[in-house]
């Protein structure tokens, strides 16, 4: 990257070290923000979540004030209603300056500009943005009222993105671990606790069976499996992945005192028989392997080649039939039935 000294790369590669390890979503924007406007000075920040089937938004903006109010609902609206949302909810991109999607010209003249960037002193705005894994999109944006953006500042900010991904799928992996720890276990959820020696000291239901199914038994009562620990010895740990039988693993390490293993396993294929028994018919058990594997209702339809209406319908009477209410839950009772 030509544009960048070594002083730059170094602080963007210190960008995940700086937001430390955030508990909560909001927690965690809020330290982002702080923490790109150190690398990349700007007069307003904001923190969108996006719906990726229907372009719905969650806006935030810092500091406090920084827009009028109600300004972004009357004037942006959804992710259409803003070009830079628009283009990241759109597919994964690179760093995007406003200028690089719409022209200055084109732009003063818009309502986007008159109603809501210049009034919020935003002459020049940029955006990352990634995909948290659930069918959303999060774009952090940095809005100045003087100077553009230069290169150097895309650079940074291309470096800090991947760390962003990371960051936001591990909070989201600490508040499902909270969840099977406050005592709501799921089938598809385990838990490891480990002493300082990385040795188990308390495990959840099914992550012994788990570890062994997958990985193999430890060398010593209390050990990890052999794979499990030489992964845990080798930083920078990214999630651990094993499929066996139409069965997939995934093993998140959370630091902290004590570590803590976070495994989760999906299905791709339930037993046949299994089906049968619960009164599914061939389509509805299509649908049900489909959502195992894909938890995004518009990527679902794209999947079975259907539409999305008729994706959220067949999942209707698939929940009606199995007693539950939602599609996660139903991939659960099967899975729980195919043990």
């Amino acid at each position: 990257m030509p544009w960048l000294v070594d002083s730059d790369v170094e602080a963007a590669y210190g960008f995940a070290r700086s937001i430390g390890a955030p508990r909560t979503e909001e927690e965690l924007a809020c330290r982002v923000l702080q923490a790109l406007a150190e690398l990349v000075p700007a007069d307003v920040l904001t923190w969108d979540r996006v719906e990726l089937a229907t372009g719905a938004v969650r806006h935030t903006a810092l500091p406090e004030g920084a827009e009028p109010d109600g300004a972004f609902e009357a004037v942006v609206g959804d992710a259409a209603g803003h070009p830079l949302l628009a283009a990241h909810a759109a597919g994964r991109r690179p760093a995007l300056r406003l200028s690089d999607v719409v022209e200055r010209g084109v732009l003063t003249h818009d309502e986007l500009y008159g109603e809501f960037l210049h009034a919020s002193g935003v002459e020049y705005e940029i955006a990352i943005g990634v995909r948290t894994g659930r069918g959303e999109a999060v774009v952090a944006g940095l809005g100045r009222s003087e100077r553009a953006f230069s290169e150097r500042d895309r650079d940074v900010l291309d470096i800090v993105r991947a760390r962003l991904e990371g960051a936001l799928r591990t909070t989201e992996a600490r508040r499902r671990l909270a969840r099977a720890l406050a005592g709501e276990p799921r089938p598809d959820t385990a838990v490891v606790v480990l002493d300082r020696d990385g040795e188990i000291q308390l495990s959840s239901p099914g992550a012994a069976r788990w570890l062994i199914e997958h990985f193999g038994v430890g060398e010593h009562p209390g050990w990890l499996p052999a794979a499990v620990a030489e992964w845990l010895a080798l930083p920078p740990r990214p999630p651990l992945v094993s499929e066996r039988e139409g069965r997939r693993l995934t093993v998140r390490l959370l630091p902290g005192d004590p570590h803590v293993l976070l495994l989760e396993e999906t299905v791709a294929c339930f037993r046949m028989d299994v089906l049968g028994r619960l009164g599914l018919t061939a389509r509805e058990s299509e649908v049900l392997s489909a959502a195992a594997a894909v938890a995004d209702e518009a990527e679902l339809a794209c999947e079975l080649f259907l539409s999305l209406h008729a994706v959220r319908e067949r999942l209707a009477r698939l929940e009606a039939k199995l007693g539950v209410q939602t599609a996660r839950d139903a991939v659960a009772l099967a899975l729980r039935e195919s043990v």
